[in-house]
């Protein structure tokens, strides 16, 4: 499911109009962006927890013409399911 459809679930399921909910979408995602930017975490009860993690540097090589050359220090996100988000998923899949 990409955003569009997603939009269009929300809009379908609420009986809203898709230009409010991409709105109301688009707030979300980016207060959820400003969070992780300023604390470094979020947690959703019952969905999983959000957070940064830094990588360290390091030198790649690229396979094709075998160069070496370094990444610096970066941030990636990580995402840890719920409990409850996890036994949800299991028990849809075992029906």
């Amino acid at each position: 499911m990409n955003k569009s459809q997603l939009i269009k679930k929300i809009s379908k399921e609420l009986n809203l109009d898709t230009t409010k909910v991409k709105e109301l979408l688009e707030c979300i995602l980016d207060s959820i962006i400003e969070v992780l930017i300023e604390e470094k975490r979020i947690e959703l009860r019952n969905f999983g927890v959000l957070k940064l993690k830094k990588l360290k540097g390091t030198f790649v090589k690229n396979p094709k013409n075998g160069v070496e050359m370094f990444v610096g220090e970066r941030y990636t996100v990580r995402f840890k399911p719920s409990k409850k988000l996890i036994e949800m998923i299991n028990e849809k899949d075992q029906v």
